[in-house]
């Protein structure tokens, strides 16, 4: 059915902005969940008529089996203990594992579903103190992302009796343990109703020692602890201790803008701190590490592609600082770390291509450090500048992580658990990875990634599904994707489009994207569709595109610009309403990447880059599927509901529109893995649909 539009005007900036579903924003109501029940059960319908779905959710598991095992978030100790989380083929969710080195024999720390903590049974963020005899824990359920923290002691493997609430860690500058380990820093969450207005308002960085009780947590950092500091309440302020060494705190209030202000005070006074002044927005740092008395930093002041440059912490010099690695004029700076033989970092050229590099203390020069494989990504961790070692974590479109440790000058590879048999490796050994630049409508190079078998018939459009981002200058990564590996794999090939927004080729890329200069970012995704159909690798009604989350924005405004361009478009937890972003709970933070409705300029952005608002009366739109959580912290469902409310009512298209709101979970994150692979699924099975895969049609 097509809901009834109710008006609601709003003058902004001396203009009348209709919106005809305002009421939508009100999930609570009864005609709202009744219209959301009824489109639930048409897109399931619909979806459960094509075959092959659960041949899609098979072969995920499938391919699951392959690589036998599953290892993410790493954590080092400074006495070189693993932490990681492990998940087997057969498991929905990730257990937590340590080892007291690489050779050492694996133990199970934390089985989660055998938590009795309300239904939180997903870890989502794990962090050992400094010598490995404890380690945080938070955990989740249904996708909320809000979390409880618990505190294992390794040893007995007995969690601490007080379980810690209001805590956000894998979003939120995590947890800092004191030097002594006898307790930790983490940021509180005053209010965890995400339909609250209070919601991811007023938090506070606390400091709770183990066994005190958080009645008795400290403030360290915060609104009402640092006045003269002249805090909002919308900030985060993040304390962060980078090594037990340090001798100073740092507090900073990053959020979705590129840059912050960061202030620091001496690790003696954290009981009474007084914040002083460190480096503000206009420095431009990115990202820092602490050696004695002296900040060795990343920032793109002058120099659009970063420098790591050295200067005091108590006398700064920010605007003539010593630079230990200057800029490059073809290649980033991405990831650095630092240990006692050097500043370690990674170079990468149109963010698909990575090199290691190291900056010896000694010699005062630069040498690359040769990797056995080209990839497209490198990550970094150093246990510090006591340690020798450096963990290197790489992967490329078609290569799982391969792990590496470099110590004394040589490098050897690292299983943390050892892979015998074939793997997804293997199966991908004959999948084609093109990396080309595709001219964009105003001249600007975009970089474009193409995927396919290699038997595909170049010059035979095939089905094609292309997506990209294009925010808060956040780089597409070259690594393995369930769902790009299985849509190759059924014969279709898959693009990622690196456009403007993102972080590929530096800052300048990024602020080419966002605020004033955001419609580059569909600008670029347009061009590289037309270039996709003009060189024949697909065609229109062969073409379809995802994204979601910010990059809802570009694909919003792709298909309500050129919609007779694609054939079928996939948002997933969309922000399609834009010049209503600052009425969510994290709007305000928002504002420093996409602007805001009180400046008349942001405002004609902002009107601009909302899809909602562009979609027009009596036009044929592409095949749409969205979907959204009705728990989502980040991006509210109702941004979806809106849209879709509307264009159900101006489409004149009979190409479907799809809309699936869940409402046990949120932004997709932390919903254990069988949800992933029926979400997977789904998006698959609609996009092979659409673009005329013979092996996808309808009952």
């Amino acid at each position: 059915m097509k809901l009834k539009p109710k008006v609601v005007v709003d003058t902004i900036h001396g203009q009348l902005i209709q919106d005809p579903y305002r009421y939508l924003e009100n999930s609570n109501s009864e005609e709202v969940k009744n219209w959301i029940f009824e489109q639930n059960d048409i897109a399931n319908s619909f979806l459960n008529s094509i075959t092959k779905k659960d041949y899609l959710i098979k072969k995920q598991i499938e391919l699951d089996k392959l690589d036998q095992f599953e290892i993410s978030s790493i954590k080092l100790t400074s006495n070189n203990q693993l932490f990681y989380l492990k998940r087997l083929p057969e498991e929905n969710t990730s257990k937590l594992f340590y080892k007291k080195d690489i050779n050492a024999e694996e133990q199970l720390l934390l089985d989660p579903s055998e938590l009795n903590l309300n239904g939180k049974n997903i870890i989502s963020y794990i962090q050992p103190d400094w010598i490995g005899s404890k380690v945080v824990v938070a955990v989740t359920e249904k996708g909320r992302e809000v979390s409880d923290i618990l505190i294992i002691n390794v040893t007995t493997k007995k969690i601490h009796n007080e379980i810690i609430s209001n805590t956000w860690p894998s979003n939120s500058g995590g947890v800092e343990w004191l030097p002594d380990n006898s307790g930790f820093l983490y940021l509180h969450y005053p209010t965890i109703d995400i339909k609250s207005k209070e919601f991811l308002k007023n938090t506070k960085s606390v400091l709770y020692k183990i066994g005190e009780g958080v009645e008795n947590n400290k403030e360290v950092f915060s609104k009402n602890v640092a006045t003269y500091l002249d805090l909002d309440e919308n900030d985060f302020p993040i304390v962060s201790l980078l090594n037990k060494n340090d001798k100073y705190l740092i507090g900073k209030t990053p959020g979705a803008g590129s840059y912050y202000n960061a202030y620091y005070t001496n690790m003696e006074e954290i009981n009474n701190p007084k914040w002083k002044p460190l480096f503000n927005k206009e420095n431009e740092i990115k990202s820092y590490l602490i050696i004695g008395d002296s900040l060795i930093y990343k920032t793109s002041k002058n120099s659009s592609n970063y420098k790591i440059c050295k200067t005091s912490i108590e006398n700064p010099n920010f605007e003539n600082p010593k630079v230990l690695i200057p800029e490059h004029e073809e290649y980033i700076i991405n990831d650095f770390e630092v240990n006692k033989d050097g500043v370690f970092f990674v170079r990468t050229k149109n963010g698909v291509s990575a090199k290691l590099f190291n900056y010896s203390f000694q010699t005062k020069k630069e040498t690359e450090i040769e990797l056995p494989k080209k990839y497209g990504n490198l990550s970094l961790k150093s246990s510090g500048l006591e340690s020798d070692r450096l963990w290197i974590e790489a992967s490329g479109w078609t290569t799982k992580n391969d792990t590496y440790l470099f110590q004394k000058n040589t490098l050897t590879t690292q299983n943390i658990n050892q892979k015998t048999g074939p793997n997804t490796n293997d199966l991908l050994k004959d999948i084609v990875v093109e990396e080309i630049e595709v001219d964009g409508h105003d001249g600007s190079k975009i970089p474009l990634s193409i995927f396919y078998k290699k038997d595909i018939f170049k010059n035979k459009p095939a089905p094609l599904l292309m997506d990209g981002y294009g925010a808060y200058g956040i780089s597409m990564k070259p690594q393995m994707s369930s769902r790009r590996t299985l849509w190759v794999l059924e014969g279709g090939i898959y693009a990622v489009a690196h456009v403007r927004g993102g972080g590929e080729k530096g800052v300048k890329w990024h602020t080419g994207g966002n605020k004033r200069n955001k419609a580059n970012t569909w600008k670029d995704f347009i061009s590289c569709a037309e270039y996709l159909v003009d060189q024949k690798y697909t065609s229109k009604e062969q073409l379809a595109i995802l994204s979601g989350s910010a990059g809802g924005i570009m694909i919003g405004r792709a298909i309500t610009e050129k919609p007779e361009l694609f054939k079928a478009a996939i948002i997933e937890f969309g922000s399609l309403n834009m010049m209503r972003s600052e009425m969510r709970p994290n709007g305000v933070n928002n504002t420093k990447e996409f602007g805001t409705i009180k400046n008349k300029d942001d405002f004609e952005a902002l009107k601009e880059m909302d899809a909602y608002h562009h979609i027009k009366k009596n036009t044929s739109y592409p095949s749409l599927f969205l979907t959204a959580g009705l728990n989502d912290p980040r991006v509210p469902s109702w941004f979806t509901l809106k849209f879709m409310a509307k264009m159900k009512l101006y489409d004149i298209s009979k190409n479907p529109k799809l809309v699936l709101i869940d409402s046990t979970t949120g932004h997709g994150k932390d919903v254990g893995k069988m949800k992933q692979y029926q979400r997977y699924a789904n998006l698959l099975l609609f996009a092979f649909n659409q673009t005329g895969h013979e092996n996808y049609i309808q009952k």
